[in-house]
């Protein structure tokens, strides 16, 4: 028998079915803002999105570089 997905979110809401959602993990990333280093937090492992999100946040920088990874970590 086939669920709606409305059938699907009830089920997973009471926690009594086997359906899972994906938990969403969180990167942080050290970035280079006109010489000084910010700690940028993206739901993306993309390096390009954190240096988007950092020219979003910084609009007015001359110089803008992702310079590495810090962690990674689910929230649970």
């Amino acid at each position: 028998m086939r669920k709606t997905i409305k059938e699907l979110l009830q089920e997973w809401w009471a926690g009594n079915g086997t359906t899972q959602m994906p938990l969403p993990t969180i990167y942080t990333y050290d970035v280079e803002v006109d010489g000084k280093i910010v700690q940028i937090e993206s739901f993306s492992c993309i390096r390009l999105y954190a240096h988007y999100l950092a020219r979003k946040k910084y609009p007015d920088a001359k110089h803008i570089s992702v310079k590495r990874q810090i962690r990674k970590y689910s929230i649970a």
